[in-house]
């Protein structure tokens, strides 16, 4: 009986296996007549889109005209006095009538009359004395004066403008998340232009490795796998931007030029974002980006004269406007302190490049 079991265990063990293993073979062949329509057709637009349109992103400026239209209320008190220049020279009866120190000259808008008693009047001929003498001075005479005081001006003064921006992202924070996802697929998107599409390539690699010849699936521009040609980040975009935008080369206003705090975006899967030319020197020495983070935002925490508002995620907006006017005024007398880059895996990133940048131009 037993011996009866056993056999009829061991032909079942021996047909389920060759049922699994026909099943595997035809799974095999299909995935073999299919795999390079699912790498084409599939795979390649899937992720090669993805990280395509992460290097778009990072790539675009975004530009427009903001239309301003409102009225400014103006409510001055404008002192006038010695120091107030209101006129230049001006002339009278064809005698330029120049003003000195501490005078301005006004002008009669019409005939004043004056009247002078107790005048002395002498000449060769003739001495008056407690003379009363009537004289008009005519409109449009240049008199200096000295004023002081204070005029009160009330006004609505419109205001129509229309503001271009021109505002490059790769320049702001949204650089960081942005480069994030681009990193994140940019090896699966090499590695798959770098593969073979069809069986004529798929033998054509065979043969490279055969005849020890190297491969670079991570290259950007062919060589490195069978595909010849260099693969394109990004094509363009369908707008311009920055068109005739005057403005283009004129440098930001010293008050409003960020600090750089050197942290690095941490990459996808570690193993192939080290092999990435523009990331392997962060993985030197057994290093990674997470800890190069970890020390420099241990130094800008104890930096207090960076607000960690400002580049920690937070939320600058809420933080900034919570700060009172003695911890601003306190801020303002800081001098802000670029932090020491430490050398983390023997990398210094102000020294070897390694700040956020698109890592694939088109």
């Amino acid at each position: 009986m037993l011996r009866a079991l056993g056999k009829f265990i061991w032909r079942f063990m021996v047909i389920f296996s060759f049922i699994v293993n026909l099943v595997l073979i035809i799974v095999l062949l299909a995935l073999g007549v299919f795999i390079f329509e699912i790498k084409n057709n599939v795979a390649d637009p899937l992720v090669q889109g993805l990280h395509r349109t992460a290097v778009g992103l990072d790539n675009a400026t975004i530009d427009w005209t903001i239309p301003v239209r409102d009225s400014l209320f103006v409510d001055l008190q404008v002192p006038i006095n010695q120091d107030t220049i209101l006129s230049t020279v001006t002339e009278y009866n064809g005698a330029p009538v120049q003003p000195i120190a501490g005078e301005t000259l006004v002008t009669l808008t019409r005939d004043v009359p004056l009247t002078i008693t107790n005048a002395l009047i002498q000449s060769p001929d003739l001495t008056l004395r407690n003379a009363t003498v009537n004289i008009s001075l005519p409109a449009g005479t240049s008199l200096p004066v000295s004023l002081n005081l204070e005029v009160g001006l009330q006004t609505d003064i419109p205001v129509s403008l229309d503001v271009r921006a021109v505002i490059p992202v790769a320049e702001t924070q949204l650089t960081d998340p942005i480069q994030t996802l681009q990193l994140l697929f940019e090896p699966l998107a090499l590695g798959l232009h770098n593969l073979p599409s069809d069986f004529n390539q798929a033998g054509g690699m065979i043969q490279r490795v055969l005849d020890g010849q190297p491969i670079n699936l991570l290259s950007t521009d062919g060589t490195g796998g069978i595909n010849d040609q260099p693969y394109v980040g990004w094509y363009g975009y369908s707008v311009t931007a920055g068109e005739n935008y005057a403005l283009a080369n004129s440098p930001a206003p010293a008050d409003s030029i960020p600090s750089q705090t050197f942290i690095v975006p941490l990459g996808g899967i570690p193993a192939l974002d080290a092999e990435l030319d523009s990331r392997r020197e962060l993985y030197l020495n057994g290093s990674t980006p997470l800890e190069l983070n970890q020390s420099l935002r241990d130094m800008l925490i104890n930096n207090p004269a960076i607000n960690p508002a400002t580049w920690n995620g937070e939320g600058i907006i809420g933080a900034l406007f919570a700060l009172d006017e003695t911890a601003q005024n306190d801020a303002s007398s800081q001098t802000v302190v670029q932090p020491t880059v430490p050398n983390v895996g023997g990398v210094n990133p102000t020294s070897s490049g390694i700040i956020p940048t698109p890592t694939i131009r088109p």
